[in-house]
């Protein structure tokens, strides 16, 4: 008698596994997601640790491509879209979640010396935006990172929303429709999941989803030949940035943090 068969590929596998094909020369590109779909295909567990691992053969798979002619002339060129647009929407979709948590939560964390604070007494973070005039001012920007940091905290379904969101964003600039047709169904699929759904938000993922996103941001960051240097620069920014989303999910120091933000 044997044992039940592995399940079908989720839809965030097989977004990982098309992410990861992206930053494969064109001509490598689907003999390799092929390769990497049917090992999937036989892991009943495990499937994200093996994509952790697959992330981390890009450099030589990458070389391998380079030494059989594959990444150069018309194929170069022609993977030039692919990996702007991915790199446009990990710098929207990612960029904005992983910076703004930077900016509300340990910056303001260290700066306004909270831990010190908290020994006398609870400190609520809306207390440390201005007030009067210069509040009304900054209402709009203090919205954006507000929200934007949560969406790192939560991770998982509203990471997805927001990269949904900036995929689309992306193909309406570039005029590619099914980019963003692609782009709001993710979104849209996403934000159905927590509210008629009712999964949960903050629970379902501890950095994960960030910290993916972030190693594929690195890996465009560092052997994308087709992408600018600013670009390539602030993907490494972001990419290090969700690495310490990560880190803070797990560690004793985050955990305050984190408490201290949503209390």
């Amino acid at each position: 008698m044997t044992g039940a068969a592995p399940a079908a590929l989720t839809t965030g596998v097989r977004l990982a596994v098309a992410t990861l094909a992206l930053l494969l020369p064109a001509a490598f590109r689907d003999r390799q997601r092929a390769e990497w779909t049917a090992d999937l295909l036989t892991l009943p567990t495990g499937r994200w640790r093996y994509l952790f691992g697959a992330a981390r053969t890009l450099p030589a798979l990458r070389a391998a491509a380079h030494r059989a002619g594959l990444s150069r002339g018309p194929v170069a060129a022609a993977a030039s879209f692919p990996s702007d647009a991915l790199a446009r929407t990990l710098l929207a979709g990612l960029g904005w979640p992983v910076l703004s948590w930077l900016l509300m939560v340990p910056l303001r964390y260290f700066l306004f010396d909270i831990p010190g604070r908290i020994a006398t007494g609870p400190v609520d973070p809306k207390s440390l935006w201005p007030s009067g005039a210069l509040f009304v001012v900054l209402l709009p920007l203090i919205l954006a990172l507000t929200f934007g940091a949560y969406v790192a905290l939560a991770g998982g379904w509203l990471l997805a929303a927001s990269i949904g969101l900036a995929g689309a964003a992306v193909g309406v600039g570039l005029r590619r429709l099914w980019l963003a047709v692609a782009g709001l169904s993710l979104a849209a699929a996403a934000l159905l999941a927590v509210t008629a759904a009712g999964l949960p938000i903050f629970d379902a993922d501890p950095g994960y989803g960030a910290a993916l996103l972030g190693t594929t941001a690195v890996a465009l960051g560092l052997w994308s030949r087709t992408l600018t240097r600013w670009q390539r620069g602030w993907l490494l920014t972001i990419g290090l940035a969700a690495a310490a989303v990560l880190a803070a999910h797990h560690t004793p120091l985050g955990a305050a943090m984190h408490a201290w933000y949503l209390d």
